[in-house]
């Protein structure tokens, strides 16, 4: 099995309080809480959650990006001004977000490194280590800057922080996932030892912490363990990381299943290989392009048994059902072509397809693994046909790097290089290769390994035996409760037949009597239609009286207003006749008693609720009304401050009466000599049912002398009159003007509807 580094960087950034405002509120809402805020801190937030928006947007528009950054650019400088380092430093891991939308990598890295100077200037490692983790999982694009030192250094101080300072459960996966990292770096390096500490440091961290992918460290475990040539230590843990993601009810990964084949590859075991090698091989989309690395690892093991036709074909069969056959892992179905046409013979077509793969476009885009295995096919290509000098070229290029190469591949290069010695005369080589072929494959072949790989295949057997019956148990379970459900089913079946059966019995019973019931109620049902249909006619002229009720309502109200209107007109012709002073004023007052009446017989025409008129709009009219006739030349300011309230015209007239006459009195009495006033009219709800009129002054009040209670004057004696109709408490007093105050009931005899 070849080790293929498929890193996917797919991580998320830690959620920041910013992402989470933007994922509550709409970009609107977020422009307007922008519009209301302070230079603060919340102002910051919010253009850093209107930068990150656009930087979320999908299409990679200019626009979007523009209006990015002149967001960052503002919550750059207002984070400098305030001061704010928390402020600084999520601002430049946002700006990071925003250069990585246009692949600017060099300014990404001064963004991220930004970041981390701030963060260790203010002495808090969890943000540095945060700003680490970031620049370590976010700046790499290609597999080859995962090979690179100082990506590596990122990972190491990113890992140092967290293992000091880490305590959320977060920051721990996080630990771990870095350890992992590190651990594949080494093992590249192979430094193998160090990878082997680093894992068991990962898997100790996830048992402790209970965080997942444990299967994830077993596989790369293995993975060292075969590098290294520690074979049963290698299947160990390749069993391992398969029955942990079943004990754990996680996804059964591809790669753990492949890591078991590659355990058994290298130990020589092709028609176990082939077995695990095919369950994921079986499993997999057509469409997924690693298709062509699982095929390869399947037919190179069937070459080995002598079924290099088979092979062949289904290599053809995968090239036909893969659609994207410019993906790079393409090269692995050339080389499968390559050994398998070589295993045929077919010389010709092998040299074909290995020409390709010593391309120099492709070799600069493969990995060392990959070539090594590329110079190990193409040095038994050559040996096949006896030309021992290109045989001997590539069977050196394989050697330089034969670490990388699975034992019984390591054993058959040096079982080539053995024979080329000899073919070329070269017998003190011959002697060494042979000793080293034979120590390798002793190291194969040794007791010990051969019983530690039977005990492990026997465990696992034993293991996944057990989870078969344990399967099968739940299976029994579930047959036996789907039998007890059956027989209760067949129970109530019969039960229910029986009940069906006696209430057979009743309703024919009852059908007789039903009949016989039947014909009374026809008669009846005909005698009730009969009377219904009497009582829909009296309906209908009933409502038809209550229609001309309603007319002739309206038209009282209407004909008592236009004979106040008359009556007000008669008076206001009879005072052009008048040349006494007094009369005329009398008939102007009188004209205005009149006309707050008229308003409100007015109000209850216009309107469909006959009985009771809403007090509000009344108050308005009748006070524009007194203010046109009244004001002469007097400039008085009117504040109103009036409930919406529904009353009947019981209280409606006397109110509006009193009203009338306490603005008269104001314009007659507290502002002489046409001096500015101001005049405050309130009807507010006291309690329940309990409503006070206020009307108020800022006049020159009353004389020294005078006593409302004891004053005979027509208006107030009409205040008092109409206060004690409607059975108010009617006050007066003088304080900096005059305030009349009325407080009166609304009682269910006159019933009344507020609305606030």
């Amino acid at each position: 099995m070849l080790l293929i580094f498929s890193l996917i960087l797919i991580n998320s950034e830690s959620s920041s309080a910013n992402d989470q405002l933007e994922g509550r509120d709409s970009l609107q809402k977020l422009n307007t809480l922008l519009l209301k805020s302070k230079p603060d801190t919340n102002r910051i937030k919010y253009l850093i959650s209107l930068a990150s928006h656009f930087i979320n947007q999908k299409e990679n528009k200019y626009g979007d990006l523009a209006k990015a950054s002149g967001y960052l650019e503002n919550a750059l400088t207002l984070s400098n001004q305030i001061n704010s380092a928390n402020w600084q430093y999520q601002t430049q891991l946002m700006y990071a977000r925003f250069y990585n939308k246009q692949h600017l990598r060099m300014r990404q890295s001064y963004a991220y490194e930004k970041a981390i100077s701030i963060a260790q200037k203010t002495g808090n490692k969890h943000l540095e280590a945060n700003a680490w983790y970031l620049y370590f999982r976010k700046i790499p694009d290609t597999v080859s800057d995962y090979r690179n030192k100082t990506f590596y250094i990122r990972a190491e101080k990113a890992h140092a922080l967290y293992k000091e300072v880490g305590n959320s459960f977060e920051e721990k996966y996080r630990e771990a996932t870095l350890l992992k990292t590190m651990a594949d770096f080494h093992l590249e390096e192979e430094k193998f030892d160090l990878a082997i500490q680093e894992l068991f440091a990962v898997i100790a961290l996830d048992k402790k912490h209970k965080l997942p992918d444990l299967p994830m460290a077993y596989d790369l475990l293995s993975a060292v363990y075969e590098r290294k040539g520690e074979l049963s230590k290698a299947l160990n843990y390749a069993l391992l990381s398969v029955k942990t993601s079943q004990i754990n009810h996680e996804e059964l990964l591809d790669t753990y299943l492949n890591r078991v084949g590659a355990a058994y590859e290298a130990m020589g075991k092709p028609k176990q290989s082939i077995a695990w090698y095919s369950k994921t091989l079986n499993g997999m989309d057509k469409k997924n392009p690693f298709r062509f690395i699982t095929a390869y690892d399947v037919t190179s093991q069937m070459i080995k048994l002598g079924e290099a036709k088979k092979a062949l074909s289904v290599l053809n069969k995968i090239w036909a059902e893969v659609p994207d056959k410019n993906s790079e892992h393409v090269y692995f179905i050339f080389l499968g072509f390559g050994e398998c046409y070589t295993a045929l013979k077919k010389y010709d077509l092998a040299k074909k397809n290995f020409d390709i793969l010593l391309a120099d476009s492709t070799q600069k885009s493969i990995s060392n693994p990959f070539r090594t295995s590329i110079f190990f096919s193409i040095s038994e290509f050559y040996f096949a046909q006896h030309k021992y000098a290109l045989a001997l070229k590539f069977a050196k290029k394989a050697k330089a790097n034969q670490i990388s190469m699975t034992l019984p591949r390591q054993i058959r290069l040096n079982e080539i290089l053995y024979k080329i010695d000899l073919a070329t005369n070269r017998p003190a080589e011959a002697v060494i290769r042979l000793q080293t072929f034979h120590k390798l494959r002793d190291s194969m072949l040794s007791q010990e390994n051969l019983n530690t790989i039977e005990r492990l295949q026997i465990e696992f057997q034993a293991a996944q035996k057990e989870n078969d019956n344990e399967i099968l148990r739940k299976k029994s379970q579930l047959q036996s409760q789907e039998l007890n459900r059956i027989q209760l089913i067949k129970n109530a079946t019969i039960g229910g037949l029986a009940f069906l059966t006696l209430i057979i019995i009743l309703i024919y019973g009852r059908s007789r009597l039903k009949k016989k019931l039947h014909d009374t109620l026809v008669k009846k049902k005909a005698d009730i239609d009969l009377a219904y249909a009497k009582l829909e006619i009296n309906v209908q002229q009933k409502n038809k009286l209550i229609q001309e009720k309603e007319s002739l309502i309206k038209e009282v109200h209407h004909r008592v207003k236009n004979n106040l209107q008359l009556t007000m007109s008669l008076l206001n012709s009879q005072s052009y006749y008048l040349e006494d002073l007094a009369a005329i004023e009398a008939i102007k007052e009188s004209q205005h008693r009149l006309k707050s009446i008229a308003l409100i017989h007015q109000k209850l025409y216009q309107t469909e609720n006959l009985a009771t008129i809403n007090f509000h709009p009344y108050i308005f009219e009748l006070i524009e009304y007194l203010k046109e006739s009244l004001n002469d030349d007097k400039k008085i300011n009117f504040e109103l401050d009036i409930l919406n309230l529904e009353l009947d015209i019981a209280k409606a007239v006397p109110l509006g009466l009193i009203i009338n006459e306490a603005i008269t009195n104001i314009f007659k009495y507290s502002f002489p000599n046409a001096q500015k006033g101001k005049v405050q009219i309130s009807l507010k709800e006291q309690q329940e049912q309990q409503y006070l009129l206020l009307i108020k002054d800022n006049g020159v009040g009353f004389p020294p002398d005078f006593d409302y209670k004891m004053s005979n004057t027509l208006g107030l004696t009409l205040m008092k009159g109409l206060s004690s109709q409607i059975d108010g408490i009617f006050s007066m007093e003088s304080n900096n003007g005059v305030t009349v105050s009325l407080l009166f009931a609304n009682t269910d005899e006159n019933p009344t509807t507020p609305h606030e």
